[in-house]
């Protein structure tokens, strides 16, 4: 190639590269100052770490910490983390509309900025001081200046609408933070007794009154509606000194891993419509008034949180199923696409035992029945009996081979709307829809196969 054409190249290509760099060290910057003509003040909202709001001889300071915003003055209690994003997103946006570059000095008094009404300071990565003062002569706007610039600024009055509401406005309106999953043990007391609540292993148990599995599900409904009360107004009067018996209800609520347990105390008032009610929480002062929601501590009650259902079986793990009605019964074994009884010849198909699967997982308990009887309801001996079972072959080591009961269940004497029944391994009696016994019954009392020998 001819030298000349080569040194040629070279300068195009090294122009362009040239041309390239200024271009990516100059975007920026323009973008920076149109961002700066566009808008008050430039920052970077998840960098602030301080706010001080300064309105007249009040001041309201809100402080970032680990676990969320705080107020810290003229009182300390937990910030509503809406509003302060709220406010700094109005902050961050605040369009300039017009601006006055070299005013004087009575032009800073006519704009009200010589003494401003609201001074707002934040404080992180990126300090900054933004001042408001008068309206101006257009509806929804005010006189603003950023702290170390000369220039007054006509801007919408959003912030000041954001940042002059009453201090309480900037309380987080939620009773607590937590969620169920942060609580390892609850005990609602009321004057007509007493019942705990524990987790273990991930699993809820009602410890008292009685022993029993809980119903995850219910006991979260529980929680997530007095954790995340709304409080309506702080600091709300005293109920009064005199309390009729029964008028008051408590939880007391224990953190996963321990700690100190929080307790809230609900005070039943005269009218039971009301809309909210009277409630003590030392950790957001002490008296408030709550959402109706608290109601649930006068009303839930051990069978509410019960866990109402047989067991759950997955239908993957099972590989005998036992299906007993009076006389008759089966003892299911898998066989491909069928389910058989070697000994009567007889087959059920996977679509029934997937039926009967989804029935038995569906089935909720209606009532329980502490003062029966399995003799009270025909349970002694059982009229019928389902149980499914996991079987281990000889070289399985961590179990000893052979049947594995996963669940079942016993069934007593059937009626027009209930059947008695008591989950297998247990006691207790309950009260089922009649449903489950008249799926049992048509697979167990159908007839063996002819001809087959044993």
């Amino acid at each position: 190639m001819n030298p000349r054409a080569t040194i040629a190249l070279l300068l195009v290509t090294l122009l362009a590269v040239g041309g390239l760099y200024y271009l990516r060290q100059m975007a920026p910057a323009t973008r920076d100052a149109d961002e700066l003509r566009r808008y008050a003040a430039v920052f970077e909202p998840d960098e602030i770490t301080e706010i001080d709001m300064v309105r007249g001889t009040e001041t309201i300071s809100l402080r970032r910490e680990a676990a969320g915003w705080l107020i810290v003055a003229p009182l300390t209690d937990r910030a509503a983390p809406e509003e302060v994003d709220r406010l700094l997103t109005a902050l961050r946006f605040l369009t300039v509309r017009d601006r006055r570059v070299r005013p004087e000095p009575p032009a800073v008094a006519e704009a009200g900025l010589a003494a401003p009404r609201l001074r707002l300071d934040l404080r992180g990565a990126q300090p900054l001081r933004i001042e408001f003062g008068a309206n101006t002569a257009l509806p929804d706007e005010v006189f603003a200046r950023v702290g170390g610039k000369s220039e007054i600024l006509r801007v919408p009055d959003t912030v000041v609408d954001l940042a002059t509401v009453p201090a309480a406005k900037f309380r987080d309106p939620r009773l607590t933070q937590l969620t169920p999953d942060d609580i390892e043990k609850f005990t609602v007391r009321r004057a007509d007794g007493e019942m705990t609540v524990r987790r273990e292993r991930g699993r809820w148990f009602i410890e008292k009154p009685v022993k029993a599995p809980a119903d995850p599900q219910a006991v979260r409904s529980l929680l997530d509606a007095l954790l995340g009360l709304p409080v309506a107004k702080f600091e709300a009067p005293s109920p009064g000194a005199t309390q009729l018996p029964g008028q008051t209800a408590s939880i007391s609520l224990t953190p996963m891993g321990g700690g100190e347990s929080l307790s809230l105390e609900v005070v039943g008032g005269p009218d039971p419509a009301a809309e909210t009610l009277t409630a003590r929480f030392a950790p957001r002062g002490g008296l408030l008034e709550v959402g109706r929601a608290a109601q649930l501590l006068f009303e839930v009650s051990p069978e509410a949180l019960r866990d109402r259902s047989l067991g759950y079986v997955e239908p993957d793990a099972v590989d005998r199923i036992t299906v007993e009605s009076g006389d008759h019964g089966l003892d299911l074994r898998r066989q491909g696409e069928v389910w058989m009884d070697p000994e009567r010849g007889t087959t059920v198909s996977n679509e029934e035992i997937t039926d009967l699967i989804e029935l038995f997982n569906s089935t909720r308990a209606l009532s329980f029945q502490p003062g029966l009887t399995a003799r009270d309801t025909g349970l002694e001996p059982p009229a019928q009996r389902l149980l499914f079972s996991a079987w281990l072959s000889e070289n399985s080591a961590e179990e000893a081979a052979g049947r594995h009961p996963i669940a079942g269940v016993e069934l007593g004497a059937v009626g027009a709307e209930t059947c008695s029944a008591r989950v297998t391994g247990s006691e207790e009696i309950l009260m089922l829809p009649p449903d489950l016994a008249r799926a049992i019954g048509q697979i167990a009392e159908r007839p063996a196969a002819t001809g087959t020998a044993p």
